[in-house]
């Protein structure tokens, strides 16, 4: 595709996971020579309307603790009104020859194609979470037809389940961003701390949960998020939203990362795989994961990443690569590379680009 392309970036600008994705694309796209512009969605527009502010402040002196005026619902529809006019406007002064929006799920797809059609932009949507999640279902379904491309996460198998074969429907996982993910080197303060032979990094919900008690014996760290701490792993915890730079540490200080799927141990198909089977390798780090098939698209499972397909696999599997360092290490080698060849936010970027100068030539 031509460069010098005018994107208008739809995103969060938190460093929360789909803000810090929407960082990545923005850094990828400059530096493939397109102009960008950020649109942030999910930034309340208080203040900026007389009637949300006076509501706002009638909020604060009935509400005898703090609420969000959008976790209201009789006010969500006035707030994505303005999030919605708000992009507008900026549509109309930004020009963009691309709308490439991460999720938006306050978007109206009146809007998207109110862009489309005033100002000739191709319009794409990037949905960072499976299909199996009831958020990405619904609005794929609600939106699939304005936008001109979406790209999903998951493999083609998920549009098929849910009979959503659609010529304008991608499959586009995530990715690294090699200027963050990276080897590191770590003092020996740094070592301690983040260290250990396994480690997790993610959300405890009960089914992880239950699968970190199974190792529980063994030198586990656990860093994410939790509500209440598990008695049998009291000692495993160690902080809570680990990102960006630090989450890179536990990576390097690490023996193996232990990956878990949100939703591993349900009867339904996985048909996508985390961030961080691409984050933790392009680290320099050992990651064991659970295996599914679209695991094999994009690394040689066994030589460059290792999955478990049970949780007797995986037991097995953490002891055989922690008494076996050679082995551990030249996977993580392999696997580095091929994250970094291959799987990076600029190549995903430039794979987005390409599937719409592809659409374009076959309509033409």
């Amino acid at each position: 595709m031509e460069r010098g392309l005018k994107v208008l970036l739809a995103a969060p600008t938190d460093k929360i996971t789909l803000g810090v994705i929407g960082q990545y694309c923005k850094k990828a796209l400059l530096d493939m020579g397109h102009e960008v512009e950020v649109f942030d969605f999910r930034k309340r527009p208080y203040g900026q309307g007389r009637l949300l502010s006076l509501v706002r402040s009638a909020a604060k002196r009935v509400m005898s603790f703090p609420v969000s005026l959008y976790e209201i619902p009789i006010l969500k529809p006035l707030v994505d009104h303005s999030v919605n006019r708000r992009l507008l406007e900026l549509a109309a002064n930004y020009r963009p020859d691309l709308l490439l929006v991460l999720f938006g799920e306050n978007i109206s797809p009146e809007t998207v194609l109110k862009i489309k059609d005033r100002f000739g932009a191709t319009t794409v949507n990037w949905m960072h979470d499976t299909l199996l999640l009831p958020p990405c279902l619904d609005l794929l379904k609600a939106t699939y037809s304005c936008y001109d491309h979406i790209f999903i996460v998951d493999s083609g198998e998920s549009p098929k389940k849910f009979g959503l074969v659609r010529d304008n429907i991608h499959t586009l996982p995530l990715a690294c961003e090699p200027s963050v993910h990276k080897r590191l080197d770590l003092s020996k303060e740094e070592i301690e701390k983040y260290g250990s032979d396994v480690s997790f990094l993610g959300t405890m919900i009960p089914r992880r949960e239950k699968i970190l008690e199974s190792i529980g014996d063994m030198d586990l760290r656990i860093w994410g998020r939790w509500s209440k701490k598990s008695p049998t792993l009291e000692r495993c915890y160690r902080e809570q939203d680990v990102y960006g730079a630090q989450a890179v540490k536990v990576y390097n200080a690490s023996k193996i990362v232990l990956d878990i799927h949100g939703l591993y141990g349900e009867e339904e198909e996985i048909f996508n795989v985390t961030p961080r089977v691409f984050e933790v390798p392009a680290s320099g780090g050992f990651l064991l994961t659970n295996y599914i098939p679209q695991l094999e698209e994009f690394y040689k499972v066994g030589e460059e990443i290792a999955a478990y397909k049970n949780l007797e696999e995986m037991r097995e599997l953490l002891q055989y690569y922690l008494s076996h360092d050679e082995e551990r290490q030249k996977m993580a080698e392999q696997g580095f590379r091929r994250a970094r060849a291959e799987h990076t936010y600029l190549s995903r970027m430039k794979r987005l680009l390409l599937t719409i100068e592809k659409g374009r030539s076959c309509a033409t």
